[in-house]
């Protein structure tokens, strides 16, 4: 008992002890206790030991024998259930996560905002809430109740953390608690609890509000809260998306026609271009037994006339009549050359 209150007053001089490079050793190798502090900026606890492992009474790194945490920091592919054990009810685990020790009583010390380490009172299902541990807290290092009601002295434990503005300037950050029963808060300049006040009213810190939230000297929502729209943000944003659909669907109902015409052109040229290619087979056919009927010494004018005619033209195709024989069936002649206005099909 002597060396854990022992140890408990070194990480209370953070101050006095000078600021070390800490947490490089490991599992059996050397380390000093009394270079066991509290990191002035993030009150922390600082041992010359790495993050799985403390600082023992034989002056080495042992590994931790219990964790505070469900997730500790520091223990990286590790497989859950070979975590450090966590403590049972009515015992914890201090920061240098040694093992577990029996929780404190009402006046005994207590780690840094460690309220977990402080015994609960008979009632404390009155006395929980989100600024306490089932009604316990640490203030000062020193366990108390949170139990002090309206109008009677109380305590305070003021912390200054070291905060960063957007351009990097430093600003002091200070987070007040105090042991007085929910709903109230320990003023400051009389050290005694009043009532927590209202969103909208004036306020000079978080703690003074039932919301615990002051922005610019006013009790505003609480950061939980949820965010309640009026009723006109869901009229626009429903008529957005009705909006949105309808030009959705148009849009692809105008893509649509436009690829359906031009397969359809495609098609009817395709058509055309087999149609006429079957005329020609069966104009050489027609051709080969006019020949084959005429006699053996028939000149090559005069049969080709009885196939023909004077006008060799007239014979083929409707759509393979082109005075210019390079327009082939590009786009640009298919309308001209092979979608006749009485051969057109109807477009659906």
């Amino acid at each position: 008992m002597k060396g854990r209150i022992a140890a408990l007053w070194i990480a209370v001089a953070p101050f006095v002890l000078p600021v070390v490079l800490a947490g490089d050793a490991s599992f059996g190798q050397a380390c000093d206790q009394s270079h066991t502090h509290l990191d002035t900026n993030t009150w922390n606890l600082v041992t010359d030991c790495d993050a799985t492992t403390w600082c023992a009474d034989n002056s080495t790194c042992a590994n931790k024998g219990c964790r505070k945490d469900i997730y500790p920091f520091g223990y990286n592919n590790v497989p859950f259930d070979k975590l450090p054990p966590l403590c049972p009810t009515g015992q914890f685990c201090p920061d240098e996560g040694s093992y577990c020790l029996p929780q404190e009583a009402v006046g005994d010390p207590c780690q840094k905002d460690r309220d977990d380490e402080c015994q609960p009172p008979p009632n404390y299902k009155q006395l929980a809430g989100f600024l306490n541990v089932n009604g316990s807290i640490c203030l000062n290092f020193t366990c108390f109740y949170a139990n002090v009601t309206l109008g009677q002295n109380c305590k305070i434990d003021n912390t200054v953390y070291t905060a960063y503005t957007a351009a990097g300037s430093e600003y002091a950050f200070i987070v007040s608690r105090d042991n007085c029963a929910n709903g109230l808060y320990c003023d400051g300049t009389a050290l005694k609890c009043f009532r927590a006040k209202l969103e909208g009213a004036a306020c000079a810190g978080n703690k003074e509000c039932l919301t615990y939230n002051c922005q610019n000297n006013k009790c505003d929502r609480a950061a939980y809260e949820p965010i309640h729209p009026p009723a006109w943000v869901f009229v626009v944003v429903g008529l957005g998306i009705v909006a949105l659909i309808v030009v959705t669907m148009v849009s692809l109902w105008f893509t649509h026609r436009r690829t359906r015409r031009e397969n359809q052109v495609k098609l009817e040229q395709y058509y055309n271009e087999q149609i006429a290619y079957r005329q020609s087979i069966m104009t050489m056919s027609n051709a080969k037994k006019s020949l084959m009927s005429l006699p053996a010494d028939t000149p090559a004018d005069v049969a080709r006339r009885s196939v023909f005619g004077d006008d060799y033209s007239s014979f083929m195709p409707p759509n393979m009549r082109r005075e210019d024989s390079t327009a082939a069936w590009s786009s640009a002649a298919s309308d001209v050359h092979l979608l006749e206005p009485n051969t057109t099909r109807r477009r659906i």
